[in-house]
């Protein structure tokens, strides 16, 4: 075989380097240590248009860039820069970027070979230079967007805690004009109505640019008149106001309407845009000069600026809600002072004539100065009942102005409540004659006393008798009833007010009920008001001014209590007064009802304190129960000893200083106790080895299916459910107490 000539090896090897080279993305070009080209690729063609011939001539390097430079892709100082590189760097690589006038971007890698000539590696990096502009500018609008809603958020949350308003036009303004290049700034509200409406500045800003370009005294004529407010029609602003949409303005200074203080020659964009409330109605307006390029119409803050506008107008409204608030305040505080001041004028005036009308009068009546004939006894009398009638409405119209101007105290004290209703009947009796009404008591007395200011309780039956006497016909019935109730019932009366309730509190309530003309129901809402009647016609038949049951219902509440209403028409009416026991009940003097001597004939004579009783140990954490309970076991000859919490007892069954002896006989336990429950110190007691044979009675007010079974499962003996049957709970006690004679 014949070895292959060395220049077709040559030939061939060549062909396989640009065979390499033409498979390469970078364009390539090789020069030797006298800067020719000696090898390029096809790349190197295609980025400048070069033909191959061209290229083939050798061209040096210089060459070929001022080649580029000539055909416009690189300007003069890229070529400049990348040449001045190239030689300061004789013997290093040089690492060089160009972005071409076409577009085309190119990391330039030139590289010293070993023979002391440069390969140049031109990479086309255009796709990813733009992904990486992309990227940068999607950052930047991400922390523009940012920065616009922590702005915004920010802005949100000052309005929480009612900051101040201009603190918030502060915070939004010094934000806007950095944001949007401004060089000044302010937000007006708008104040008054049609033509005497003014646009007053609320807060502005300007930077030390402005001042440095105009100097101190024009940035203070501008002050001056932001200071003064700028009154309707004049300016660009009062444009913004009527229509509702922001201003641009590129030449505020040759403006036809801009005002005079404002006008200075560099002044850039202005932009008036409108601050609304939550109805549409402009009540402010954000102006803002902006020194930048783009403009203000254009910009990407549009958006933000209109929200941060729209907070603005809440923050605005808002404040002018308060400032209204406070002046209606104001306005009322000082009408009630007046009133207050007018009521003990004509007090004070009205009383001094009706004391010489009701003393002559008197006097008169006496016949101490002559005798007077029956006619003109009767004129006396008539005279001293009138003045009497005049007293009670100046008297009420007081206790009402001084219940609602907060000046009325009570004066609480322990008040038997038999005595208080009897003497009220006296006081009513006289004019229930009159008209042949009867009248009746019903008293509950597990009630005996209450805490109650006597004379505003005593005021207000004497109130609701004597409407009963007036709209009674005659020969009809008044009755006045006490009793106490629990709230769960007044939950379902007719009440002017709609006052949360406690079903379990206790209430006195104290009920008129009698036989008249009733109401009707649509009438039912004008009792209570003050000066209001069912009747208010010139022809109606009873006299009175309407302050009776707006006082009754006033003094009600001043106990904490209300008023509730039943009518019929043509049937009658029944009043409730509920006064609430529950501050009371230390004071409160509770009884039980009367129970038939038949079922206590057998134990009454035993002594509550014999040394032999049998000891029931009561677990209760109401005292009206904890009463009720005691009296009965008490009158049956038991011992009794309460508990008041479940806590107390839990402590009682693991205390150590508990004995066999001073156990008690029997436990009644109620099962809804606060902290601890009945169900659990059943269990307790069961499982200790000292208490578990001591007879436990469950006592509950749930009485639901299935109640008796989890009390039984749960260890107790026996069941009782509330509220209790009296020879009931007698039998249970006697049935497990009878069993182990003492």
């Amino acid at each position: 075989m014949h070895p292959e000539p060395i220049e077709m090896r040559l030939q061939k090897l060549k062909q396989e380097q640009e065979l390499i080279l033409s498979r390469v993305d970078n364009a390539i070009a090789l020069f030797d240590c006298e800067h020719r080209l000696v090898l390029f690729n096809n790349k190197l063609s295609v980025i400048w248009g070069f033909s191959s011939e061209w290229l083939q001539s050798k061209p040096t390097y210089e060459v070929v860039f001022a080649e580029i430079l000539a055909q416009g892709y690189w300007l003069e100082a890229q070529h400049k820069q990348l040449v001045s590189a190239i030689e300061q760097a004789e013997a290093e690589n040089v690492s060089y970027y160009i972005e071409q006038s076409n577009g085309i971007c190119l990391d330039v890698y030139a590289t010293v070979t070993s023979d002391g000539g440069r390969l140049f590696t031109f990479r086309d990096v255009t796709s990813y230079q733009q992904a990486l502009k992309e990227a940068q500018l999607t950052q930047a609008n991400l922390n523009a967007q940012v920065r616009r809603q922590a702005f915004l958020l920010s802005l949100t949350e000052r309005l929480q805690p009612a900051t101040d308003l201009r603190e918030i036009g502060q915070f939004a303004l010094s934000y806007l004009v950095e944001v949007m290049g401004a060089a000044f700034g302010d937000v007006k509200v708008i104040t008054g109505e049609g033509v005497d409406r003014q646009a007053g500045i609320l807060t502005n800003k300007v930077l030390g640019q402005f001042i440095a370009t105009y100097g101190e005294v024009a940035v203070a004529e501008m002050e001056v008149l932001l200071s003064r407010g700028i009154p309707y029609g004049q300016g660009l602003l009062w444009k913004v106001v009527e229509t509702g949409k922001p201003i641009f303005v590129e030449d505020y200074y040759n403006h036809p309407n801009a005002l005079p203080g404002f006008r200075h020659p560099s002044i850039g964009q202005l932009g008036i845009f409108p601050i609304p409330a939550a109805d549409g109605t402009i009540i402010g307006v954000l102006t803002l000069e902006s020194r930048s390029l783009q403009k203000l119409q254009e910009a990407p803050q549009q958006d933000m600026l209109l929200a941060a506008c729209r907070t603005l107008g809440v923050a605005i409204e808002r404040a002018q809600a308060q400032e209204s608030l406070r002046q209606i305040n104001e306005d009322l505080e000082r009408a009630s002072q007046m009133k207050s001041e007018f009521l003990t004028s004509m007090s004070h005036e009205l009383r001094t004539p009706l004391n010489s009308i009701l003393g002559f009068s008197d006097l008169l009546l006496r016949q101490r100065a002559g005798s007077l004939t029956d006619r003109q006894i009767g004129y006396v009398q008539t005279i001293e009942k009138s003045g009497q009638h005049l007293l009670q409405l100046i008297n009420d119209i007081l206790d009402l102005s001084k219940i609602e101007a907060g000046k009325t105290e009570l004066d609480l004290q322990p008040i038997s409540i038999q005595y208080l209703c009897t003497e009220c009947l006296k006081m009513i009796q006289p004019r229930a004659d009159k008209k042949r009404l009867a009248l009746s008591l019903e008293i509950d007395y597990r009630l005996k006393n209450a805490n109650l200011d006597e004379r505003r309780v005593s005021q207000i039956l004497i109130n609701l008798l004597s409407n009963a006497v007036k709209f009674t016909p005659e020969g009809g019935q008044i009755k006045l009833t006490s009793r106490l109730i629990y709230g769960n019932q007044l939950a379902k009366e007719f009440r002017p007010d709609r006052s949360p309730i406690n079903p379990s509190t206790p209430y006195l309530c104290l009920e008129v009920k009698d036989s008249g003309i009733g109401i009707a129901k649509d009438k039912w809402h004008l009792l209570f008001r003050p000066f209001q009647q069912v009747d208010a016609s010139l022809a109606r038949r009873h006299e009175g001014t309407g302050l009776g049951l707006a006082l009754t219902k006033r003094l009600a509440e001043l106990h904490g209590g209300t008023v509730s209403l039943e009518s019929v028409e043509n049937e009658g009416s029944t009043f409730r007064i509920w006064l609430p026991l529950t501050e009371m009940r230390q004071e409160s003097a509770v009884t039980i009802p009367q129970i038939p001597k038949s079922n206590y004939t057998q134990h009454s004579a035993l002594s509550t304190q014999h040394f032999y009783a049998k000891r029931v140990l009561v677990v209760e954490d109401q005292p009206y129960n904890q009463a009720l309970i005691s009296e009965v076991l008490e009158l049956e000859g038991y011992a009794v000893e309460l508990i008041y919490d479940g806590c107390t007892m839990m402590e009682m069954i693991n205390s150590p200083l508990v004995t066999p002896q001073s156990l008690p006989d029997m436990i009644l336990m109620d099962i809804q106790l606060p902290e601890v429950d009945g169900f659990q110190l059943i269990r307790h007691l069961k499982d200790h080895p000292l208490w578990k044979n001591v007879p436990t009675i469950a006592v509950t007010a749930i009485a639901m299916a299935g109640d008796r079974d989890r009390c039984l499962a749960a260890g107790a003996n026996g069941y009782l459910s509330k509220p209790l049957n009296l020879d009931e709970l007698i039998a249970t006690v006697r049935s497990f107490l009878d069993k182990n004679p003492t």
